[in-house]
């Protein structure tokens, strides 16, 4: 049997060194104060959850208190409405310097015309001693409105009347709509904050017969 002499640094002293029945070398004051033990072991157990990593999809949920989190974003979705690289390179496109270049273009208002009176070269034969109503033009998009004509009864009265709902109609007091002696040719331009129009032909009891009216109503 050999024996191994050690050197004690402790006090210069000489040990054997010894092994037990299965040839493991005996040591004794060991520290094992910081190892884990069967406890701790236990309460780290309850707090791991098993994870499947390869089976992930979906949304995952992270919540960080402090510090970041890494993440790879190339390839997320973009919030609806988000600005794309496409239309950030139509926007540059659009600048020269500090300014914006924009299209000032603006379509044309349209414009409607039609006869309330009569039809185009034909005059309506109205009876003077009684009201003559022509019919109703819907205005609602136009902000100027023309009403002109002609009659062949030069000391005509007419009224402009207006309606919101095409029922109730009331007269433009504030408009004279002046008939021309020598033509018979009247005519006014008025703004149109309503929704219908009308022209109505005063009746003149003291006048038999009838006269014939031609009149437009246009807007735009």
């Amino acid at each position: 049997m050999s024996v191994i002499l050690v050197k004690d640094v402790s006090n210069s002293k000489v040990r054997e060194l010894e092994c037990n029945s299965s040839g493991l070398l005996k040591t004794t004051l060991v520290d094992v104060s910081s190892l884990a033990s069967e406890s701790s072991l236990a309460s780290l157990s309850s707090k791991v959850t098993a994870c499947d990593t390869g089976s992930i999809a979906g949304t995952v949920s992270v919540s960080t208190v402090a510090g970041s989190v890494a993440c790879t974003h190339a390839s997320l979705p973009l919030p609806t409405g988000a600005a794309t690289q496409a239309s950030l390179a139509t926007v540059a496109g659009c600048v020269t310097g500090t300014t914006l270049a924009v299209s000032s273009s603006v379509a044309a208002p349209s414009a409607t015309s039609a006869y309330v009176f009569g039809t185009q070269g034909n005059p309506s034969a109205e009876i003077s001693n009684v009201d003559a109503t022509s019919t109703a033009v819907d205005v609602d998009a136009y902000h100027k409105v023309l009403v002109a004509g002609k009659t062949t009864k030069l000391d005509s009265e007419f009224q402009i009347e207006v309606s919101s709902d095409n029922l109730d109609y009331f007269d433009l007091n504030n408009v004279n709509v002046m008939v021309d002696y020598s033509s018979g040719h009247f005519g006014v331009v008025v703004d149109c904050p309503f929704k219908h129009i009308r022209v109505r032909r005063l009746a003149d009891a003291a006048s038999a017969g009838s006269d014939s009216i031609s009149c437009i109503i246009s807007g735009k």
